[in-house]
């Protein structure tokens, strides 16, 4: 990708990311998590995979927090990680497992 490209793809992103506030996946759940696929399919249409299993983990992430609590905190996690993804141009597998521990290890688990 030249460097335009991943600027465009990078302003993208952070727009679809701010448009889901963290306080949104507790007081409209659904919508939350449609916004959450949507920004799924765009990472996996520009290729940013690091960014789609991050998506992928909050939603499995979720579904039990939404029941037992702590959606909040994880959702905010899990989305400052999303975030720090855009920052780098190329993320190979072992960047996307190190950012998930990160997450892991900030909710107080283990990676």
């Amino acid at each position: 990708m030249n460097h335009d490209n991943i600027l465009f793809v990078q302003a993208e992103m952070l727009k679809l990311l701010d448009a889901l506030p963290v306080e949104m996946v507790t007081q409209r759940p659904r919508q939350f998590l449609i916004h959450l696929d949507e920004i799924r399919q765009k990472a996996t249409q520009h290729h940013l995979f690091a960014l789609r299993d991050l998506a992928c983990a909050l939603e499995s992430t979720l579904q039990s927090a939404l029941q037992n609590g702590g959606a909040t905190t994880i959702a905010r996690s899990y989305l400052e990680a999303m975030r720090a993804t855009l920052d780098c141009e190329e993320i190979n597998p072992a960047m996307t497992e190190a950012l998930m521990a990160n997450v892991a290890l900030r909710l107080g688990g283990m990676p």
